[in-house]
């Protein structure tokens, strides 16, 4: 899609900067009427007023996206305001490689190729950890980086999952102001303002303000939820090689909380359009409650034209106040019979992370090297647990729920505590090898400690020292093309014992996953980028033995399978989103029931495609439309309960116009078009229903 002001801007081939210790993708700024913009983006609509040139390089450095030998997904600011995005599942329902994989009413969760992603490890800010157990705002953000996989060597502790990278937005070089209002179906109301520009003449200082509110009914119904964000990012440019940046924000958010549904007393899974998905089967008094906050400082500073120091330090603090009804089995005429509902307020969870690293190109026995070296650091102090546990509560019948009086709760329970660090040191290397060839070399070492004490005064100390290696291979047969081979490694924390295991609340070694990857990357234009990727994972399972009960390593995950997927403008005027996933999931050498089969809550296929084209003698005027299916999934590791396909139509339009000198941007969205039921998330032994038809009506108005 070409961007809103091509007087200002031109789409050149665009480069993607190396997905490292924060998975940004870079757009540089070469002059003030030419841009490099990421291929990615459906937009150049605002230019920034220091443009990213090559941020948090980190364990990778900084190379072009046809370069870059790992599976990405990159969704911009454009895309998230036409689809109506507001949530991480929002946006990642574009990514063929991602399943939703939320816990009720509480915050969005995700499962990228089968596995589940880390609350605590698998999401960034700016590539630095930030707040957990809580959704992220999209209204300051301009990006979403997808890394799809093993992500140990560039980042450290983390799932196989791989993580999300939230890129935000930055000051512009020209001073502008929207505001965006909308009404929704079941009440909602939304509004939202980003403004910002440079302080000064001389443009060594800028500003960027984003202010959003929402809410959308009472707290009787599924979905039921009240939000206020603000986020401000400051650019301040002290010499000309050195750049300080500042930004920070807060979010408050109030989610009705609703529980996943167990399986019916006969084995099977409810029929999902047995049951309307406003129907809150949690209590109206019983919200998950998060308080957010965010800050960030980076020092950006070229020693010479090839070496760049940069250093970050981040600070992030989440309030929750935790609510999980649970239903864990439902009887034929729709009585809950079995059930409960846990509750602690004020759980409380900092985290300090810091990275610097040097970046840089030399030439030394007759090749070209690009080299990061670097150290980071992080410490999440967490006080969780705490749970007023209510065995039974429940609201009855799941077809006609009777909701109770709230429990007092004004004497919790004592929290467990708890300190994580994970301080690092990584090291990467580059060659070049000719014109056609690179060669990536790496290694970083990780520090994992961790020090809790329980509400009961029982005290506990672990540690592991890792180094995780990465080697990859890219071949650029032609300008535009690109094929690599990459082998990677992950580091996960291991899991402690259940409390029905012999070895109850023992902790485990960490486990080491490995991964094999290849793929190609197409770019024949700087607005259009398609993929090709080919993966292999293996975890170790941690499990209980059901022969001597004892929780311990046992058997394997294998995923592999192919991602495909394209993003840009096909045409003059119209543009796309889409991708293809189909992923072969085994569990193995475990000796049970679940050997040979695929692992609960994982879908062997899934797609989506979204379509946006201008209409021809109507200037202005755009319309979509899209689609997103996931195949069947099981609810129980024996794959005895199955949860049925399902696929969601979503369609709509835009207007922009101009008058006296004010932009004018109406949408019309319509989502779940032809109000289908079905079961969204699987997860935890239990289904959450997918919104009803939605639809969604806004106004933009900047200048």
């Amino acid at each position: 899609m070409k961007t809103k002001n091509p007087s200002r801007t031109r789409l050149h081939a665009a480069l993607l900067a190396a997905l490292s210790s924060t998975a940004l993708a870079q757009a540089q700024a070469t002059d003030e009427g030419q841009v490099l913009l990421e291929p990615v983006l459906l937009s150049g609509k605002r230019v920034s007023l220091y443009l990213n040139r090559d941020v948090n390089a980190g364990a990778l450095g900084v190379q072009a996206l046809q370069e870059l030998p790992f599976s990405i997904g990159s969704y911009g600011r454009e895309l998230m305001d036409h689809q109506r995005a507001r949530t991480l599942q929002d946006v990642l329902r574009n990514d063929p490689g991602v399943q939703p994989a939320s816990l009720g009413g509480a915050y969005d969760g995700i499962a990228v190729r089968g596995f589940s992603a880390n609350a605590v490890n698998s999401v960034r800010r700016d590539g630095l950890l930030t707040t957990v157990y809580a959704d992220i705002p999209l209204e300051n953000m301009e990006r979403l980086d997808v890394l799809r996989g093993l992500s140990g060597f560039l980042y450290g502790v983390g799932e196989p999952s791989g993580l999300v990278n939230y890129v935000l937005k930055r000051p512009t070089r020209e001073t502008f102001a929207s505001v965006q209002a909308e009404l929704r179906s079941f009440g909602g109301r939304y509004l939202h303002a980003d403004a910002g520009g440079p302080l000064d003449a001389g443009r060594t200082l800028g500003w960027r303000l984003n202010l959003a509110a929402e809410q959308q009914g009472d707290f009787r119904h599924a979905g039921d939820l009240f939000r206020r964000m603000a986020g401000l990012a400051v650019d301040y440019r002290l010499t000309g090689a050195t750049l300080l940046r500042l930004d920070a924000d807060f979010q408050h958010k109030k989610l009705a909380a609703q529980p996943v549904l167990g399986p019916r007393e006969d084995g099977q899974v409810l029929p999902a359009d047995s049951l309307d998905p406003r129907t809150l089967l949690g209590q109206p008094w019983g919200q998950y409650r998060s308080d957010a906050s965010n800050l960030g400082l980076r020092l950006e500073h070229a020693l010479d034209a090839d070496w760049q120091l940069i250093a970050q330090l981040a600070y992030s603090r989440t309030r929750r106040d935790a609510a999980f009804p649970d239903v864990y089995g439902v009887k034929l005429d729709g009585t809950i019979s079995s059930g409960d509902y846990y509750f602690s307020p004020d759980q409380r969870f900092t985290t300090v992370s810091a990275q610097g690293f040097l970046s840089g190109r030399l030439r030394a026995g007759g090749l070209r090297h690009a080299l990061v070296m670097g150290v980071s650091d992080s410490r999440l102090k967490s006080w969780d647990g705490g749970w007023f546990p209510n065995d039974g509560l429940t609201v009855g019948n799941i077809h006609a729920p009777l909701y109770s009086a709230q429990p007092d709760f004004s004497s919790p329970p004592p929290k467990n505590q708890a300190t994580t660090r994970q301080p690092s040191l990584f090291l990467s290397d580059t060659l070049s090898l000719g014109e056609r060839w690179r060669v990536l070399a790496g290694a970083r070492y990780i520090g994992y400690r961790n020090a809790s004490r329980s509400a009961a005064g029982v005290q506990r100390d672990y540690r592991a020292d890792v180094v995780v290696p990465s080697l990859a291979l890219v071949w650029l047969p032609a300008p535009h093309l690109s094929v690599y081979a990459s082998r990677t490694e992950g580091l996960e924390q291991g899991a402690y014992a259940p409390n029905a295991a012999a070895n109850r609340g023992e902790r485990l070694d960490p486990i080491r996953s490995r991964q094999i990857e290849a793929g190609v990357k197409w770019q024949p234009t700087a607005g259009f980028v398609a993929n090709a990727a080919l993966f292999h994972i293996d975890k170790p399972l941690q499990a209980t033995d059901p022969g001597d009960q004892v929780f311990k390593t046992r058997g394997r995950q294998r995923h592999q399978g192919l991602e495909l997927q394209l993003n840009g403008e096909l045409a003059a005027g119209l543009s796309a989103v889409a991708g293809l996933s189909w992923l072969d999931a085994r569990v193995l050498g475990t000796g049970d029931a679940r050997e040979g089969k695929r692992p609960a809550h994982v879908a062997r296929l899934q797609g989506s495609a979204w379509l946006d084209a201008r209409i021809p003698g109507v200037p202005g005027l755009s319309l979509n439309a899209g689609a997103v299916h996931t195949g069947s999934r099981a609810l129980d590791q024996a794959q005895a309960i199955l949860v049925p396909a399902y696929t969601r139509w979503d369609a709509g339009a835009r207007y922009a116009t101009t008058l006296a000198g004010v932009s004018f941007l109406w949408r019309l969205q319509v989502q779940n078009l032809d109000n289908r039921r079905f079961w969204e998330n699987v997860n935890y032994g239990g289904v959450l229903a997918g919104a009803p038809r939605t639809v969604r009506l806004s106004g933009e108005w900047s200048y």
